[in-house]
């Protein structure tokens, strides 16, 4: 199984935020929004990106011990 990246989590988090957008529309709003971020806000973002990786990586610790 292939590794979440972070700008696969970013991807996901801004189809969130954005979901009136269609598919076309996506790849260059996403790009867009990616430009408009500053320092802090990658921060925040990798912040809840790595919470996400630690709670999959439990999870796969976890499943294998059961």
């Amino acid at each position: 199984m292939k590794e979440r990246t972070f700008e696969d989590f970013l991807n996901d988090m801004h189809a969130n935020l954005y979901p009136m957008l269609l598919d076309d529309e996506g790849p260059d709003h996403f790009e867009y929004w990616l430009g408009t971020l500053e320092a802090e806000d990658y921060i925040r973002w990798a912040d809840l990106f790595a919470q996400e990786r630690f709670l999959a990586g439990m999870d796969r610790v976890i499943n294998k011990l059961i």
